[in-house]
């Protein structure tokens, strides 16, 4: 009998229920850790449609919503760098982390927030997010190739490496110079 309730709670639990989250970081410990002497400003852009589907086009995926929220930097009346919150699935939950991005639209670092699932949580780990830094929109990230893999994490790797990549394309339409 106890058998058969192990085996019906196993059948009626949520997959969410098995994976382990994990909170790395809040957005604010983030931020500072990142910008240890800035002071933020949250603003709200909204892509206009041409600008959707431009973005679109380059990521080569349809974009979820249109309104992102950036973090700006800033140390008296000078811009330090912007960062965004976003989620990517890696293979069923998502994923949340932090892009910090340059004035001149390179990544200035990584942070993984929170980790959901049961594999793959190496992707918060320093060798892996430290070879974001530098790269701007224009550069490829493809994983194995320009992202190194880690094994046992190839989807979470592959999410991340995508929502960089949708961090950096965000931030040219919004603040940089076209």
């Amino acid at each position: 009998m106890m058998r058969m309730f192990f085996l019906l709670l196993l059948i009626l639990l949520p997959q969410g229920a098995w994976g382990q989250t994990t909170v790395y970081l809040t957005k604010e410990e983030a931020l500072k850790f990142i910008f240890p002497s800035s002071t933020f400003v949250n603003e709200r852009k909204t892509l206009m449609e041409e600008q959707k589907t431009a973005v679109e086009k380059e990521l080569k995926s349809k974009l979820r919503k249109t309104e992102w929220e950036f973090a700006v930097a800033k140390t008296g009346g000078r811009i330090d760098g912007y960062a965004l919150v976003d989620n990517e699935i890696g293979k069923t939950e998502p994923i949340t982390f932090l892009t910090a991005i340059t004035p001149k639209g390179e990544v200035k670092a990584v942070e993984v927030l929170v980790y959901r699932e049961s594999h793959g949580s190496a992707v918060h780990e320093r060798r892996f997010v430290d070879q974001f830094k530098g790269k701007n929109a224009d550069q490829p990230f493809k994983a194995g190739q320009d992202i190194t893999n880690i094994t046992g994490a190839t989807l979470s790797v592959k999410g991340v490496a995508r929502g960089v990549k949708r961090a950096l394309f965000l931030w040219k339409v919004f603040y940089g110079k076209n």
